[in-house]
């Protein structure tokens, strides 16, 4: 099930708010118990969004829906996200300029090895972003190195496309992926092959979540297909 919710805060924005969208899947059944919705509530974001409840979906097909012409500027974030910025968008729109992808964190010089996780398939010294980690009452930043580089890879918690550029481009989520694995990290790749910027932002969130616990079939699955997807390619490194 999906639900919107339309704001009715006005402020000095650098967008159409009914233009903006946020996507965000969860397993909950109410998204307002998600740390997500809570946080857009309290930086008073002004657009509209969208909640996927009791999502059982791969979030390539869930994603794809929003890839069109109704919206100018889409935020695909995970449910367990705070964000911490109040003019999130604008800091996005900002950064438009110089990329046509924004992400948080993310890395390049990619390494085509298992595990195929963004952090292990990249060159340290290539690292971009921070990410801070815990609660909002009490987290700790992980700063993965200076923000505002390009990048190949972008870690799926929070991306920010323009559906426009992605259209010219023919580009979508690989829904060959079924799951919730690796959906972020062929979309990057398959970006950039295009010709797409990709690139790191000054946003902060407090991203909820000790990352991977378990390589689980499902992730198994994917990391095959994800593979086999990056040898056929031939990556620019």
């Amino acid at each position: 099930m999906k639900r919107s919710i339309d704001s009715i805060h006005q402020a000095d924005f650098l967008f159409k708010p009914e233009k903006v969208l946020v996507v965000s899947a969860t397993a909950k059944n109410n998204y307002k118990e998600t740390l997500l919705y809570k946080s857009l509530v309290e930086q008073r974001y002004p657009g509209k969004f969208v909640f996927h409840e009791n999502n059982k979906e791969g979030l390539c097909a869930v994603y794809n829906n929003y890839i069109t012409t109704d919206w100018d500027y889409v935020f695909y974030i995970h449910d367990d996200v705070y964000i911490d910025s109040c003019n999130f968008v604008n800091i996005a729109i900002q950064n438009f300029i110089n990329f046509d992808i924004c992400g948080l964190a993310g890395g390049s010089k990619l390494k085509i090895k298992k595990p195929l996780l963004w952090h292990l398939m990249t060159d340290k010294s290539t690292w971009s972003g921070v990410v801070s980690h815990g609660t909002p009452e009490n987290y700790l930043p992980t700063v993965f190195g200076q923000i505002g580089k390009k990048v190949v890879l972008l870690d799926g918690l929070f991306l920010a496309i323009q559906p426009k550029k992605l259209l010219e481009k023919n580009i979508t989520f690989d829904e060959n992926l079924k799951g919730f694995h690796h959906y972020d990290l062929k979309f990057c790749v398959d970006s950039f092959q295009a010709g797409l910027i990709l690139g790191t932002i000054p946003v902060h969130v407090i991203h909820n979540s000790p990352g991977l616990q378990n390589f689980t079939s499902s992730y198994k699955e994917s990391e095959n297909y994800f593979y086999k997807e990056l040898e056929k390619l031939h990556v620019k490194k």
